[in-house]
C-alpha cells in the first residue's frame, strides 16, 4: 500500500488485499478487498469457493499487465495460475529465503517457496542477503532474481525521549526468545517492554521471562496504531535472533528514529551500520549482547541523539518507498 501511494499519480496502479487487515490500506477507487482468511496456509476457511471466484473476477476487470504478489498466501495460487494462462507477468516477492530455525512448518513453506520460483516470471528478493541465498537455492531461476530492499512510510523526525528496552513482534523460537530471556536476567538494572503475540514453539521460556521482575511483558498481537507508542518510548529496540532474512522491525526503528541492537545475522548486517545506526553482535554471543546494549544506555546524550539522527537518516534514504521506486519497478518489469 505504501508503494501505491507512491506510484497512483503516474501509474495505473491496482491494490488488492484481505479484509480486515490491521494496516490501515487506503479505500479509493483502485483499492479491492476480499474476505480472505487471516491464516495464509491451509485452513477450513481456505475453500470459500465462492470468494475465490469473487476475487478472480476482480483480476480479470482490472485486466493487468503486471500482477506483484507481496506477501505468502494460499489464496495467491489462483492469481499465479491465472497469470501463466493469461500472458500476465507474475512478480513475486520471497521474504524468507532461508526458512527460521524452528519453525515447526519448514516443509511445506519450502514447497511454498520453490513453487513461487517456478512459477513467475520475476523474484522479487528484499535484501542483498536474500538475493545471494536464493540464487545458490535456486540456481536454475537465478536470471530472473531481483532485488528490491523493503520499504516504509516515514514521519517527521523525533527527537529520542524514551528509555525502556523493546522486543517487538512475534515471539519465537527463531527469534532467540531464549537468548532474550538470558538479555533480561543478566542485565536486572534495565526495564524491558517485549510486546507481541507468542507462538507455541517456546511457551516454557515465554513464561520465564514473564516472571523476571524487570519487564513488562505482552503478549498479544500490537495494532499497526498502537506500535508507535512502543517505540517512541524505547532507548533502543533489540534483535536477538538466531536467523532472520531481514527485518522489518529495524525499519520501524529507524522510522521511529531509534537506534537497533541486534545479532550479525542474515542482512540485519546490511540494515543496521555498526556503531552508526545501532550496534551489532556476535550471532549467539550473550556477553557482547549485553555489553551492546549497555553502551547504548550509557551513551552521552549527544553521541546518542546522533544515532537516532542517523538511523532516521539512513532508513529514510534506503527504505522508503521513494528510495525504492526504482529498484522495484525495474524488479517487476515496468521499467
Amino acid at each position: 500500500m505504501i508503494m501505491y501511494h507512491q506510484l497512483k499519480d503516474r501509474y495505473d496502479v491496482w491494490t488488492m488485499t484481505r479484509k480486515n487487515d490491521d494496516y490501515p490500506a487506503p479505500h479509493e477507487e483502485h483499492n479491492y478487498f476480499v474476505s480472505a482468511p487471516e491464516n495464509p496456509g491451509l485452513s477450513k476457511e481456505t475453500f470459500n469457493i465462492e470468494e475465490w471466484h469473487r476475487m478472480m473476477k476482480i483480476v480479470r476487470k482490472i485486466h493487468p499487465d503486471i500482477i506483484y504478489i507481496e506477501s505468502f498466501h494460499v489464496w495467491n495460487y489462483p492469481i499465479m495460475f491465472y497469470c501463466k494462462h493469461n500472458n500476465v507477468t507474475l512478480a513475486c516477492s520471497l521474504n524468507d529465503v532461508i526458512i527460521h530455525q524452528g519453525d515447526s512448518h519448514v516443509t511445506i513453506k519450502k514447497i511454498f517457496n520453490y513453487s513461487q520460483v517456478v512459477l513467475a516470471d520475476r523474484v522479487v528478493m528484499r535484501s542483498k542477503n536474500g538475493l545471494e541465498n536464493a540464487q545458490k537455492m535456486y540456481p536454475k531461476y537465478k536470471t530472473k532474481m531481483y532485488r528490491t530492499d523493503l520499504w516504509y512510510t516515514f514521519p517527521q523526525y523525533c527527537p529520542p525521549q524514551g528509555n525502556t528496552i523493546l522486543f517487538f513482534g512475534r515471539m519465537n523460537r527463531y527469534k532467540g526468545i531464549d537468548n532474550l530471556y538470558e538479555l533480561i536476567k543478566r542485565t536486572p538494572e534495565l526495564n524491558y517492554v517485549v510486546a507481541g503475540k507468542a507462538d507455541d514453539s517456546d511457551t516454557e521460556t515465554i513464561n520465564k521471562i514473564a516472571e523476571l521482575s524487570n519487564v513488562k511483558l505482552e503478549n498479544r498481537v500490537i495494532p499497526y496504531n498502537d506500535m508507535h507508542e512502543y517505540f517512541y518510548s524505547a532507548r533502543c529496540i533489540v534483535l536477538p535472533y538466531k536467523s532472520a532474512t531481514q527485518s522489518g522491525v529495524i525499519l520501524d526503528s529507524a522510522k521511529h528514529s531509534r537506534p537497533a541492537v541486534a545479532f550479525n545475522v542474515g542482512a540485519l548486517g546490511e540494515q543496521i551500520i555498526d556503531e552508526k545506526t545501532g550496534l551489532l553482535a556476535e550471532s549467539e554471543n550473550i556477553e557482547q549482547l549485553v555489553d551492546r546494549v549497555k553502551q547504548i544506555v550509557a551513551m552521552p546524550n549527544t553521541e546518542y541523539e546522533k544515532m537516532c539522527r542517523e538511523a532516521y537518516e539512513y532508513g529514510i534514504q534506503n527504505y522508503s518507498a521513494k528510495g525504492q521506486e526504482k529498484n522495484f519497478l525495474t524488479s517487476i518489469g515496468a521499467n
